[in-house]
């Protein structure tokens, strides 16, 4: 059984940041909060709608300037992975490894994914590795 397991169906919420519901930041921020310990910022109620792109990019982006993130040129368990529309970053991922993450997206129920084929692959932008605390 992986950890991933655990949130495989968890329902998508807007700007839902538990068990509840999450967004992709939601799901991202409670995984890491959940298996890792480290807690993030919840950027919940920072934006009117999830799908104003620009300004989810521009809180991907802050959270990436003010660190403790760093580009993972090797994708590992548990790298954020960025996607995005054009120029903008606008949605978020977590590696299983090298070819799948959990993500929840719309309205769809969080889920397994494969981010280097299909759909995904030409919108991924890059992974990042939180380097403090638990992830190296």
């Amino acid at each position: 059984m992986s950890w991933s397991d655990r949130y495989v169906g968890l329902p998508a919420a807007r700007l839902g940041r538990g068990w509840q519901g999450v967004d992709c930041w939601g799901l991202v921020e409670l995984v890491y909060r959940e298996e890792l310990g480290i807690e993030l910022p919840s950027y919940a109620g920072a934006y009117v709608d999830p799908s104003e792109v620009a300004e989810v990019s521009r809180l991907i982006n802050a959270a990436e300037a003010r660190g403790p993130w760093v580009p993972s040129h090797v994708i590992r368990t548990f790298d954020v992975l960025t996607f995005g529309v054009g120029r903008w970053r606008s949605h978020v991922g977590i590696a299983l490894d090298a070819r799948l993450m959990l993500h929840v997206q719309g309205h769809d129920c969080a889920k397994l994914e494969h981010y280097r084929t299909g759909r995904w692959q030409h919108r991924f932008r890059g992974g990042f590795r939180y380097v403090e605390g638990a992830v190296q």
